[in-house]
């Protein structure tokens, strides 16, 4: 489901591509006629008085001019933006894969709610300090963090190399303890994990494209095979996307030399550029099921559909989102400008982006028509000559729809009942997985729900009593081992997950008869 958060963090996808390659054509650069120019600037500098002489608030000419940007630049498409000097720290710091800071992930359930640390990243000052996920940062350098944005915590906890922060941390019903810890290079893996499921399968989830993800992959899957692993899940799901050479080299891995990743069409006839798998990639024989969903997008659509295209993967899921256009990041004496200077076509010739006319149905989809996986373009072929469809986004082969959850664990979601509930009987000795699956553990959660005062019937609680069993467990393997852990307590009713451990696992004599075009 695109929620409107998802499609907002859709919009500002970090779609380094070709001026992170260099690799495209230099021109010189040209603003129409002199005459119109002069006209556009006078009208704005006449507005610009204005504001400064007669508004009612003193205006920053900094917030005008960063505000006058990315109002042109919007204007253009979608995608095209500017980013502020801030902003564009950020972007090179995802781009490079590192920065200086303490090494976890948090978050904040509520905006007055303290910093919840989801996970500490291994052998980083964190994890060296004893912290570990549930914990809470409620002071960062003496000041409450339930007066803080995310975005502003997250930046107080960065900083220069070596220099130090001072946090609270509660934990339980434990008095509060403050640590000074030093800042160190913390690594931003784009492989979150990889796990062996069941009948040989293994399992990559990729969250980014950064500059190390086909260097993490290649390892992640060596692994799996050093393991046993016989065939792959790679999921792209929520994979907003990043850079376009690791997209190229992460297809890579499984084509063959020579094959077509990606092409790149500009406005002009010689803005055309191809890229292609330099060598055979090293898991050429791997079987391969891609899962993808609403949330795949960019360079997440370029792998999907290279490796649907040349029929080296099965793609299971949803409709990927349709990002298929292509910013240049250009640096400005403040900032960056990312303008829009081409898009992105699979090999078989299918134009990822998806049709932007009307900007309300571009952000804000029709969940319900969006999910149905109906061909929305042109029929094409793949290289066995079976037919995929254009009109935007990647199709999958295998369409599945997500879990439904029933309409009261939606709720208890919602009000976080379920981590919540466990998070404090995580602090009690004695807490297993066991202990969780037992009819004890759940009829005390029930109890806290109708302490709670939340309101449901007999057949509401009988309805969400599988999703809660595996709920409860999810977040106890969460705070104990992690997100693998997490994932693997959820997965039996991830539908589309487990439609690509049965099509990977299918014997080979039942398997559905390639489909070939006279």
């Amino acid at each position: 489901m695109v929620t409107p958060r998802r499609a907002l963090l859709l919009a500002i996808l970090l779609a380094f591509t070709l001026w992170a390659s260099g690799s495209w054509p230099d021109k010189a650069f040209s603003f129409g006629e002199t005459s119109d120019r002069g006209k556009a600037v006078a009208l704005f500098e006449q507005a610009a008085a204005i504001i400064e002489h007669e508004s009612a608030k003193a205006p920053s000419q900094d917030d005008l001019m960063a505000a006058s940007l990315q109002g042109m630049l919007g204007h253009l498409d979608p995608h095209s933006s500017y980013y502020t000097p801030e902003m564009f720290k950020e972007l090179m710091e995802d781009q490079e894969g590192h920065f200086y800071g303490l090494g976890m992930q948090v978050a904040k359930p509520a905006p007055t709610s303290p910093v919840l640390v989801v996970q500490p990243i291994p052998d980083t000052p964190a994890a060296r300090a004893g912290l570990r996920s549930g914990d809470l940062i409620l002071e960062i350098e003496g000041r409450p963090t339930s007066q803080m944005s995310i975005r502003e915590a997250v930046k107080k906890l960065k900083g220069p190399l070596g220099t130090p922060v001072s946090i609270t941390i509660g934990r339980g019903t434990a008095p509060p303890q403050t640590m000074t810890l030093k800042r160190a290079p913390i690594p931003k893996y784009t492989v979150a994990f990889s796990l062996m499921l069941d009948g040989g399968v293994g399992y990559v989830r990729l969250n980014t494209f950064g500059q190390k993800t086909v260097e993490e992959m290649s390892s992640s899957i060596k692994g799996l095979l050093a393991k046993g692993a016989k065939s792959l899940v790679f999921d792209l799901r929520e994979n907003p996307g990043g850079s376009l050479p690791a997209a190229v080299g992460t297809a890579s891995l499984f084509l063959k030399k020579g094959q077509e990743v990606v092409s790149v069409r500009g406005r002009r006839a010689d803005m055309v550029r191809r890229f292609y798998a330099d060598e055979d990639g090293p898991f050429l024989d791997l079987p391969v099921a891609v899962l993808i969903n609403q949330g795949s997008a960019s360079a997440s659509e370029i792998v999907a559909g290279a490796l649907q295209d040349h029929d080296r993967a099965t793609v299971v899921g949803e409709r990927s989102w349709g990002k298929g256009l292509v910013q240049t990041v250009t640096p400005l004496d403040k900032g960056a400008a990312a303008i829009t200077t081409a898009r992105y076509y699979t090999p078989s010739g299918r134009c990822i982006q998806r049709d932007f006319s009307s900007y309300d149905a571009y952000f804000y989809p029709d969940d319900e028509n969006e999910t149905k996986n109906t061909p929305t373009g042109p029929e094409v072929h793949t290289d066995n000559g079976r037919i995929v469809y254009g009109g935007g986004g990647i199709e999958p082969d295998v369409p599945i729809a997500p879990y439904k959850l029933p309409d009261l664990a939606v709720r208890l979601e919602q009000r976080r009942a379920y981590l919540d509930f466990v998070s404090r009987e995580f602090e009690k000795d004695g807490l297993t997985a066991g202990v969780v699956r037992s009819d004890d553990f759940i009829a005390s959660f029930r109890k806290s729900v109708d302490v709670s005062g939340a309101k449901y019937t007999e057949k509401e609680w009988n309805d969400a009593l599988p999703y809660t069993k595996l709920a409860l467990l999810r977040e106890f393997m969460a705070l104990k081992v992690g997100q693998a852990g997490s994932f693997e307590a959820i997965a039996p009713i991830d539908t589309a997950l487990q439609k690509a451990i049965e099509i990977l696992t299918k014997p080979a004599e039942t398997a559905a008869p390639e489909k070939k075009v006279a």
